[in-house]
């Protein structure tokens, strides 16, 4: 999937991405969306980094040498799919609200019929609707028949669609005399996208394996027609148990020897005794305000690395 690989300056309208010739038009017709691409694939990156930076695979593409994790379904394959779909509806609907791209504006809410008179809908919403087609649309999530895999592999990015969209809240700003909010003034608003993120992690771990009737998960031998029971996109899946990924943990961090245990598969882990600075003993200068003085203190902290 070029949107989570590393990020290098394309000479196509994509810009920061070599796209497929149906993104590449997307991109020359749609201003604002490469940088929208951009912005996703910096939310899909570092949120997966974040979530998963204590475990062994820690978003990393490879597996083992020049293998990587899209050549077959993998349960990381499935998240990063889900992830790189809920990243770039987000990048667009947030750019669509903030006026970045010139096909879409803010969202325009239908009024709830149990509005208060104090109450109303203005601001500027996200436009969940754009950010959503476009993301259909740029990762090509049309039904594809005869082809297990890219069905499984559109649904999983259907899961990531259907996590942001349960993140929209609302958001609202008080007007009145004297912050006495008589009026109020109420949009809709994505979450931050680390809350989908986590969301999506819990996901990852809940994902259900499908055992494919050939035992045959590649791309040049499809398995067996993949149809999920439920309608609501809400599971992921996969076709493939994972590898170890032992081979990309050497000089990682661990967060403690527990942790080592596990993240280091077995080969131990070096100590690195490391001393800080900070701020203590803070206090006002002859007891007055507001002229702040600390002192300096030396902290030392245990670092754990896999060997």
């Amino acid at each position: 999937m070029a949107v989570f690989s590393p990020m290098v300056k394309a000479p196509g309208p994509c810009k920061f991405l070599a796209g497929t010739r149906k993104q590449n038009h997307q991109c020359r017709r749609d201003i604002g969306l490469p940088e929208a691409i951009k912005e996703a694939r910096r939310l899909a990156v570092t949120h997966c980094q974040e979530q998963f930076r204590y475990d062994r695979w820690n978003c990393s593409i490879e597996t083992r040498g020049k293998r990587n994790i899209f050549k077959k379904v993998y349960r990381e394959t499935a998240f990063v799919h889900a992830l790189t779909a809920a990243a770039i509806t987000h990048a667009v609907a947030r750019a669509c609200a903030e006026g970045k791209m010139t096909k879409c504006q803010c969202a325009s809410e239908r009024k709830p019929q149990a509005t208060s008179l104090a109450w109303r809908w203005g601001g500027c919403s996200d436009n969940l609707k754009h950010g959503k087609r476009v993301a259909r649309n740029f990762l090509e999530l049309q039904p594809k028949a005869g082809d297990p895999v890219a069905e499984m592999l559109r649904h999983d990015s259907e899961v990531g669609i259907s996590a942001i969209t349960s993140a929209m809240t609302d958001r609202c700003k008080c007007h009145g005399v004297s912050g006495s909010c008589s009026m109020k003034t109420c949009w809709r608003r994505l979450g931050d996208f680390n809350t989908t993120a986590a969301l999506l992690r819990t996901k990852y771990h809940l994902a259900i394996r499908k055992i494919p009737i050939n035992n045959k998960t590649t791309r040049r031998s499809a398995p067996g027609i993949f149809r999920p029971r439920e309608t609501v996109y809400d599971q992921l899946y996969y076709f493939e148990t994972s590898p170890t990924f032992c081979s990309v943990t050497r000089g990682r961090r661990c967060l403690h020897p527990d942790n080592c245990a596990t993240l280091c598969c077995g080969r131990g882990y070096t100590t690195k005794v490391i001393k800080t600075l900070e701020k203590c003993r803070c206090r006002f200068t002859n007891g007055r305000c507001c002229q702040v003085v600390c002192d300096y203190c030396e902290k030392y902290e245990d670092r754990y690395y896999c060997k």
